[in-house]
């Protein structure tokens, strides 16, 4: 660029100044907003105190990058994500309203999670919004097997809200379970049963209830912790997890969920 350009360039930018001084505008250039202000306010009725928001479906709706969702919310607006807090879920309407009642003002500090929602004022979010009710003991489905190089043993499918009780496992697991499928398998003796550490499994009923029907074990002071690669049980759970879950697979009631639970493997 020559003198003279620079000269009459400085000049234009001058002039322009001067003459848009007394606008509400200063900006010189720019590229414009891919969302305009007609759906910004559109943008942001969808969000506010609301949660479980997907922006890249919020970016499809509206024609343009998720990356361009999150920028605006946040520099055009006053809408912030927030966490949730966790509340235990009553069992009914009446113990809520005691609970609130005799809490007073420390009910809703008490509370913890780690979900998100977005608002632009949190004191007039509703408190299903800002509080993301649980059950303490969330019901569950257990499922125990038993499995050597000859096999796996019948599956055994528990509904519960703990662990499961030492009868129930010398019932359902033991002799329903695993002792036939050793009779069928491994009837000449040539195995060492490896239970995990579990309260149940290591009860005196379930011991003696092996030692009656001679099956040779790993006992709890000798079953060493925390070593997967030594269980093949165990790479079997974590294959299985493994395809559960694949695609971000996620449980949304009980029907639909597992907590899976090694515990016999016989070598």
């Amino acid at each position: 660029m020559t003198r003279d350009e620079r000269e009459a360039l400085s000049q234009r930018i001058c002039n322009f100044y001067i003459n848009s001084s007394n606008n509400s505008v200063k900006t010189t250039s720019g590229r414009p907003y891919k969302i305009s202000d007609e759906q910004l306010n559109g943008l942001v009725k969808s969000v506010n105190n609301r949660c479980v928001l997907s922006q890249r479906k919020l970016g499809r709706r509206f024609w343009v990058h998720h990356s361009t969702i999150s920028r605006t919310l946040r520099k055009r607006t006053s809408v912030v994500i927030r966490k949730r807090r966790k509340a235990p879920k009553m069992n009914s309407k009446d113990q809520e309203n005691r609970a609130r009642k005799n809490c007073g003002k420390m009910y809703p500090a008490t509370m913890l999670v780690a979900m998100f929602f977005y608002s632009t004022n949190p004191v007039t979010s509703p408190s299903n919004i800002k509080f993301q009710k649980r059950k303490i003991f969330e019901p569950k489905l257990m499922i125990w097997m038993a499995m050597s190089s000859k096999g796996v043993s019948d599956v055994y499918i528990h509904r519960s809200k703990q662990a499961v009780l030492q009868t129930t496992y010398l019932k359902e697991c033991i002799n329903k379970g695993l002792l036939p499928f050793i009779e069928k398998y491994h009837h000449n003796g040539n195995y060492l049963f490896w239970p995990d550490l579990a309260s149940a499994h290591c009860s005196n009923l379930v011991k003696e209830r092996l030692h009656e029907k001679n099956v040779p074990l790993v006992v709890r002071q000798d079953n060493p912790p925390n070593v997967p690669q030594a269980r093949s049980i165990e790479t079997v759970w974590a294959l299985l997890e493994r395809k559960v879950y694949e695609n971000n697979w996620e449980a949304k009631n009980l029907h639909t969920s597992h907590d899976i639970h090694s515990s016999g493997y016989l070598k």
